[in-house]
């Protein structure tokens, strides 16, 4: 493995498998959604494609895929408010705030229709907008929904500890994430801890984590509202949100079709880019929606 790494909260960048994006990362913009700050990469050109990070996450844990994707869509990745750079207000987090924050910087972009890509919360998010398009709300159209490894149905197991503020917590937490975690060792977690303290997101993850409203924002009883093509991806071996989440998301929504990938945990984007690359760009090629 060559060059150096760039670590992510719940994402790891291995910058040395990944292709440059042109001279380096895309430029960094910024909006104001409801007088917040939020930035954001719009890179490529084409039908719209909207990638929501995951908890903790951030618009750079996207850019294994951001080339490729970029050749043939016009690529929107906002680090989501409360998380990366954008402004982190003190609200109680739920949901439906990313959803709300979501629609709205679509329409401060003049976006007329877009296809979402979400991974973990992401995928909630996604899920839950286009769920309630299909109920009739008032939001931007929405004609193809990629929902991976995604956040939002009832879980029988616990979940590890997804604000550490220890390297021990943060070690419960890439283990939970990666199938591979045998670059796990001491200076890694001293890098990822810093990095994690220096994103200051630690307040964002604890007020939605302790938020009653996130139980009553589940979608299981809410599936048969996606009316959206869906497709589910998958790491086989996502200790964190196990397989048989992503199945009964691809059994309770219509016509949705899945894959998964062998030998992969939470974050296929990361782990497995070429497989995921191969299974998302032709479902979201063709009819996918039109760029503005």
């Amino acid at each position: 493995m060559r060059g150096r790494m760039k670590f992510g909260f719940l994402l790891v960048m291995m910058v040395m498998a990944v292709p440059a994006f042109g001279q380096g990362q895309p430029a960094d913009k910024t909006i104001a959604v409801f007088g917040q700050s939020i930035h954001y990469f719009d890179v490529g050109s084409g039908p719209v494609v909207v990638l929501l990070h995951g908890l903790g996450s951030r618009k750079d844990d996207w850019l294994p895929v951001l080339e490729p994707m970029a050749q043939k869509y016009r690529l929107l990745v906002p680090d989501q408010i409360g998380f990366g750079r954008s402004d982190k207000p003190l609200l109680d987090y739920s949901v439906q705030t990313w959803v709300d924050f979501l629609n709205e910087f679509l329409r401060q972009l003049k976006v007329e229709k877009a296809s979402l890509v979400g991974e973990s919360l992401g995928g909630w998010i996604a899920a839950l907008y286009v769920a309630e398009l299909g109920g009739g709300a008032h939001l931007i159209p929405v004609e193809k929904l990629v929902l991976v490894d995604a956040a939002g149905l009832k879980q029988e197991q616990p979940i590890p500890d997804l604000n550490p503020s220890s390297l021990a917590a943060m070690r419960g937490v890439m283990e939970a994430v990666f199938y591979d975690t045998s670059w796990v060792n001491e200076d890694a977690l001293r890098k990822i801890f810093t990095d994690k303290l220096a994103v200051h997101d630690g307040y964002t993850v604890r007020s939605f984590l302790a938020n009653p409203k996130r139980d009553k924002e589940r979608l299981d009883e809410r599936l048969g509202s996606i009316k959206a093509s869906t497709l589910v991806v998958w790491g086989k071996q996502d200790k964190l949100l196990p397989i048989a989440s992503g199945e009964r998301y691809a059994a309770g929504i219509a016509g949705a079709k899945m894959v998964s990938f062998e030998k992969c945990g939470h974050v296929p984007a990361v782990e497995k880019t070429e497989e995921f690359l191969a299974a998302v760009m032709p479902f979201l090629g063709g009819s996918a929606a039109a760029a503005h």
